[in-house]
């Protein structure tokens, strides 16, 4: 007989009876202490100081005792939560922290919190009354027909309780505490859909980028070489010295053109990155920057060549930005790879000395920094900016490895 899922049910019944224990101690704890300081504060709000300083202090202890039940679950329960996130206020300056506090106020996560207590609350005091019912009948007729009876009913009622009870409560931590199985897919249809639409816009904006480089490059450059070669050959005949004259503008145009198509090629796919990887790559990149730019690439293996295309592009227009814009001596870039497996992400960040300021502009038209963005987003990583006025710049660039 295979007595392992007795036991493993036993030992889910005992972190059960204990978890719910401690809610109808903690739990009452955390729900009344919190929604007593939110009702004082709101209420004493007009006492501007007495107020917010009570909000605060709610906030604060929503959080904690966020943290404490979520980890508590953790421990009992043996499952992982992901802790949810916290909204974070746009307002800058000496009051920030007022702003952040009604903010707080406001944000899911606190109610989610503040919910979790009182159903957590209620499940624990109804085991504790439980408890304390079938206990005091049994005490009080032990040994009577009336005593064996509620002894044999109320503890299978009990037992029962107190083990479907905890798989609610378990459900109540995962789904309040954390993002739960539905938000955690929610969130990911949310970015794969952000990652189609950050291809469909990529893909727009180097559309957009080869139209415009054929347009205003390569096109002028081969309608003025055939304009040559047709004053040359009316030329042939009464003016050979000029014709060949002619012919060398017409040479020297048609490998001017010839470098710009390879420029244009290297916007769509670099042959350096395919042939020497992704070091040498960014190296020649470097070299063709005004300011002074050092490389420092740390990644162990090759990674997917989608994930190091990306990398590549990214460095490259920020090294764009920073010749074109910043105003910077010198520059640094670093590539580094972080985690393992699935895990495993390419992470670029370059900083400048420049005047900072650098911010993407709305529209696909935009290109620079939001072609970036796109680019990234496609491929289903993050790019994040720092650039204050007055600077420094910057700009980290992080891809999944296997992109």
């Amino acid at each position: 007989m295979n007595i392992k899922p007795l036991l493993r049910h036993a030992g889910f019944a005992w972190a059960s009876a204990i978890d719910l224990l401690l809610d109808s101690i903690l739990a009452t704890i955390w729900f009344v202490t919190i929604v007593t300081l939110m009702a004082t504060g709101i209420g004493t709000l007009p006492v501007f100081g007495v107020g917010v300083l009570l909000l605060v202090l709610a906030g604060g202890l929503t959080r904690l005792s966020g943290w404490v039940e979520r980890h508590r679950a953790m421990a009992l329960y043996q499952v992982q939560i992901t802790p949810l996130v916290r909204r974070r206020t746009k307002s800058t300056g000496a009051f920030r922290w007022v702003a952040q506090t009604f903010v707080d106020l406001i944000d899911p996560v606190t109610w989610r919190t503040i919910l979790h207590h009182l159903l957590s609350m209620i499940l624990g005091s109804v085991m504790v009354g439980l408890w304390s019912l079938l206990g005091g009948i049994v005490l009080r007729q032990w040994g009577t027909g009336l005593g064996w009876l509620a002894l044999l009913i109320g503890l299978p009622v009990l037992v029962a309780y107190i083990y479907f009870a905890g798989i609610l409560d378990r459900r109540l931590s995962i789904e309040l505490l954390g993002r739960g199985t539905t938000a955690q897919l929610l969130e990911k249809v949310d970015t794969l859909s952000d990652a189609r639409q950050g291809a469909v816009d990529a893909a727009s904006l180097e559309r957009q980028r080869i139209e415009r480089n054929l347009h205003d490059g390569v096109q002028p450059q081969l309608v003025s070489v055939a304009l040559t070669l047709g004053m040359a050959k009316s030329k042939f005949a009464s003016d050979p010295d000029a014709a060949f004259a002619l012919l060398e503008q017409a040479h020297t145009e048609t490998k001017s053109s010839i470098t710009e198509l390879r420029q244009l090629a290297r916007g769509i796919h670099p042959a350096v990155l395919t042939d020497r990887g992704l070091d040498a790559a960014l190296s020649a990149v470097a070299s063709r920057c005004s300011v002074p730019t050092t490389i420092t690439v740390d990644v162990p293996g090759p990674a997917a060549a989608e994930a190091e295309a990306v990398i590549y592009f990214a460095v490259s227009e920020a090294l764009t930005n920073v010749a074109k814009h910043s105003g910077a001596s010198e520059c640094t870039v670093t590539v580094v790879s972080s985690g393992s497996g699935d895990g495993c992400r390419l992470v670029a960040t370059v900083r400048d000395n420049g005047t900072g300021g650098a911010h993407i502009g709305e529209g696909l038209g935009q290109g620079g920094l939001a072609g970036m963005r796109e680019r990234v987003r496609a491929a289903g990583g993050t790019l994040l900016i720092e650039s204050p006025t007055g600077g420094p710049t910057h700009i980290t660039v992080e891809v999944p490895c296997a992109s």
